[in-house]
């Protein structure tokens, strides 16, 4: 699959509303997805976001990557899973907060395949979902904690060149090595607003190289839809919306989470956004190796 990368279609002038409206058709019937957050901080149980609440240095971080080997079956249980479920598509953290990425990457040694895993996960996690019939979304932060620039980025211009340039990069292979993406799910623009990322440029070579993907709105443009994170609206001002879920108080694997939502209560969830014209992206964390907790089950 890698040896045969997608060609650019580049665009030809704006898309019409016809046109927008056939690449978003299959999303806005879809309704209900599956978030996954996975990555090296699903080794220390403590949530996503467990580097920076607990000041942990990127050094000291990074050895956890000589840790992360996954067992080789995860993303089949995932897929099936969101078939018995129900869902229509499922989203993979390719690249969280923390800046490792799952999949392989020219661009760094800080990726699975070239560290303790050996394998590149998110073509395993592309491969499982496509094989189950369900959409495939990746999910990238551009907020980056590992990356040296990020800290200079909005104030040296030389260092926000050299992280825009690995940003749009990784994106690129991204929606290279894959075979067809289905939704690119963007996620914390800091520190860098729209213009800083370059962020129509970004969109732009995103739906050159996959002209039916959907993008989301955390790149600092709308995008072609709204994102709501825990919280389900009324409506987006006829826009077409996702809300984002958690099953219970964290994103990323939490040893420690005693409090779960019940069936009843994210059923109602989902029957909600559908009702109000919105997706339901219901969110799984599961631990490193692979395994989902039995309350996400």
């Amino acid at each position: 699959m890698k040896d045969t990368p997608l060609a650019p279609s580049l665009p030809t002038g704006p898309e019409t509303d016809d046109a927008r409206g056939a690449r978003l058709d299959w999303w806005c019937d879809a309704r209900f997805g599956m978030f996954l957050h996975w990555g090296l901080y699903s080794l220390l149980g403590r949530g996503e976001w467990v580097m920076a609440c607990e000041g942990i240095r990127p050094g000291e971080y990074e050895r956890l990557a000589d840790r992360f080997v996954p067992g080789p079956d995860a993303p089949r249980r995932w897929a099936a899973l969101a078939r018995q479920a129900g869902m229509r598509y499922v989203v993979l953290t390719t690249k969280h907060h923390d800046g490792f990425c799952l999949f392989d990457s020219a661009l760094t040694a800080y990726c699975a395949p070239k560290r303790a895993a050996g394998r590149d996960l998110v073509l395993e996690f592309v491969e499982a979902v496509r094989a189950a019939g369900l959409r495939v979304g990746l999910y990238y932060s551009l907020m980056d904690w590992h990356h040296p620039d990020t800290a200079k980025a909005a104030t040296e211009e030389a260092a926000r060149r050299r992280l825009v340039d690995y940003t749009h990069g990784q994106l690129r292979e991204l929606l290279t090595n894959y075979g067809p993406i289905d939704i690119l799910w963007y996620d914390s623009p800091s520190p860098l607003d729209a213009r800083g990322w370059e962020a129509d440029r970004m969109n732009d070579m995103a739906l050159a190289l996959q002209p039916h993907i959907v993008l989301n709105d955390r790149n600092g443009l709308p995008g072609d839809f709204t994102t709501f994170e825990r919280q389900i609206p009324q409506g987006a001002n006829g826009r077409p919306w996702e809300a984002c879920m958690t099953t219970n108080e964290s994103w990323g694997y939490r040893e420690a989470d005693d409090w779960w939502k019940s069936p009843k209560e994210l059923v109602g969830q989902l029957v909600t956004c559908v009702r109000n014209g919105g997706n339901y992206l219901l969110n799984v964390g599961p631990r490193a190796d692979g395994s989902v907790p039995a309350f996400s089950r």
